[in-house]
């Protein structure tokens, strides 16, 4: 239903590739295939665990 300009910016939003996830799992149609869904799953996750080893290692705005 959304022009083409915003369908592509909705990909950067992790929570599509869990909806459309789920969505399959319950209908089996997705809007994104299920191996592109894992795959960014996995990526958003390894992105926001290395920013969490970060924080912990540099300390960053941590109280002391």
């Amino acid at each position: 239903m959304l022009p083409p300009f915003w369908q592509r910016v909705t990909l950067a939003n992790p929570v599509v590739y869990l909806v459309s996830g789920f969505r399959w799992s319950i209908y089996e149609i997705a809007d994104v295939s299920v191996g592109v869904s894992l795959a960014m799953i996995g990526l958003f996750l390894g992105l926001c665990l290395i920013a969490v080893w970060w924080i912990f290692k540099t300390g960053y705005r941590l109280k002391s």
